[in-house]
């Protein structure tokens, strides 16, 4: 069973964490995410994530507050976007992490879906530095891996999948109210390779021929898809909490 951290107060918190609850922490960021989709894409697909997950661990588990800012530099030419330096949000996460470990959870999952490469850095060098203070456990899910990265699509692989018909899929699964139907069907495709860009070197969006701040197709989003995909990222976050405990 989930519980929202937000919603407890602090003996509970202390009775699930000596029961072995898992402490789950949604990871997004506050960033442009096309005209059709909010600033709290990442954010809202990382808490449906936990949620899901949720239900499939046979232990209790505590969903704190999501980080809901990161460092998010190729957003940043966009008005919303809210991008911090690198070693701030590093230092800001690590500071959360210890904190919940502090509150007696052996197992902390970092729930990710700001998939800038930067970013994810941060994340894994937060938990690490989190971790090697200890006493928790910290894993991070990574489902830009293999296996589950090629099963999320090849927009998901090479179209950069930013606000395309990947985010916009899990969006109409998870909060189809936050999508604006109206601006999503004016949006033509738009199949731009963001990761080789920006192995070529470009710096934002705009330099990687995203004017609006979307690639791919919205278009061709459905809910259907959305919970397909969220299926895979639930998959592999279970798998790697599971790992965890052993």
């Amino acid at each position: 069973m989930m519980h929202e951290a937000r919603a407890l107060a602090w003996p509970k918190v202390r009775e699930l964490a000596a029961g072995g609850a898992v402490a789950l922490l949604p990871v997004g960021s506050t960033e442009a995410h096309g005209p059709h989709l909010p600033l709290s894409v990442d954010v809202v697909i990382a808490e449906e994530v936990c949620r899901r997950v949720s239900a499939r661990l046979p232990v209790d588990t505590v969903m704190f507050p999501a980080v809901t800012y990161s460092l998010t530099d190729f957003a940043a030419p966009f008005a919303g976007t809210v991008s911090l330096p690198a070693d701030t949000a590093q230092a800001m996460l690590v500071g959360v992490l210890r904190g919940i470990a502090h509150g007696g959870f052996a197992r902390i999952a970092v729930v990710n879906h700001h998939l800038e490469p930067a970013h994810f850095q941060v994340v894994h060098a937060a938990a690490k530095a989190a971790a090697a203070a200890g006493p928790a456990r910290v894993v991070v899910p990574d489902h830009r891996r293999k296996p589950t990265g090629p099963r999320l699509g090849e927009e998901f692989m090479h179209g950069g999948s930013h606000a395309g018909s990947y985010e916009t899929s899990l969006m109409l699964a998870a909060a189809p109210a936050l999508v604006d139907e109206r601006a999503r069907a004016a949006l033509p495709a738009n199949p731009v390779d963001l990761p080789a860009l920006i192995k070529a070197g470009a710096k934002d969006f705009l330099a990687c021929g995203g004017p609006d701040a979307y690639f791919g197709d919205p278009g061709a989003a459905t809910a259907a898809e959305g919970n397909r995909l969220f299926d895979l990222l639930v998959e592999a976050t279970e798998a790697a909490i599971r790992e965890s405990a052993t």
